[in-house]
């Protein structure tokens, strides 16, 4: 009895400390609008009623829809060539060597630089795609590979005894023991992708790809900084969501 009291306790405190952290981030967003003074900086009970209208407009949806869209066909992209080819980085270190400096490149090339070339290359709608797969899959093949390179060798023995590494193999033993790797992989990835996405929509310059980045742009195009504050506010949420859906399902997980 004593345990589950404890138990309950613990979950519910951690709630009421996030609920406060909460607050106190908007506490202080207000205090530092009151500081600013300014309508460059507005504070929060003029944003959250913008918001609010924002919200009961349909192309609002329909840009928050474009955005997960392309940002979910990215990161499946980028994490079926991440199993693949970081499953082969895993398991042979020459492998690794030879697509270390791709992957390198990758995760230093500039962002914006990138989407320029792409839109003149592609369109816009494949060129936000592309973007995101080539942000999102350095960091999903580094934690596949080293997930699958730190795996104990008594797994490995196991397999090559009973039949080496076939698909049931991989699936079956390599993938959930890698799993705590790739799944951080994951979590830091769809954070990144999620930013990635907003801000190519901003620098595609093509309002036939709805997105959050286009309300962005079109708010900062017209001086309404309080619409790139309620569209900013949404896109937090979007990431807290995913950030807090990721830690349930980790949590899940780890208790099973």
């Amino acid at each position: 009895m004593l345990t589950k009291l404890k138990k309950y306790y613990n979950t519910h405190n951690k709630w009421y400390l996030t609920i406060l952290g909460i607050g106190f981030v908007f506490f202080v967003w207000f205090i530092i609008s009151l500081i600013v003074n300014s309508s460059l900086f507005p504070h929060p009970g003029i944003v959250l009623p913008d918001l609010g209208g924002l919200l009961s407009i349909s192309s609002t949806w329909s840009a928050i829809g474009g955005t997960l869209l392309r940002m979910i066909i990215s990161f499946a992209i980028s994490i079926v060539l991440a199993l693949i080819l970081g499953y082969f980085g895993g398991r042979f270190h020459g492998f690794y060597k030879f697509l270390n400096p791709l992957v390198v490149s990758l995760r230093t090339l500039p962002t914006a630089a990138i989407i320029y070339v792409l839109i003149v290359l592609t369109k816009p709608m494949f060129a936000l795609v592309i973007i995101d797969t080539l942000l999102m899959f350095p960091i999903l093949y580094e934690a596949v590979a080293s997930g699958v390179k730190n795996i104990d060798k008594a797994y490995i023995d196991e397999l090559k005894v009973n039949g080496g590494f076939t698909s049931r193999g991989i699936f079956q033993v390599i993938v959930p023991t890698a799993w705590p790797s790739i799944w951080l992989g994951i979590v830091q990835s769809i954070g990144l992708g999620m930013k990635v996405s907003i801000m190519s929509e901003v620098l595609c310059g093509s309002d036939k790809v709805p997105g959050l980045g286009r309300l962005l742009y079109h708010g900062y195009y017209d001086g309404n900084i309080t619409r790139v504050f309620s569209v900013a506010f949404i896109a937090i949420v979007l990431i807290g969501i995913t950030d807090v859906g990721s830690y349930y399902i980790k949590k899940k997980q780890v208790n099973k």
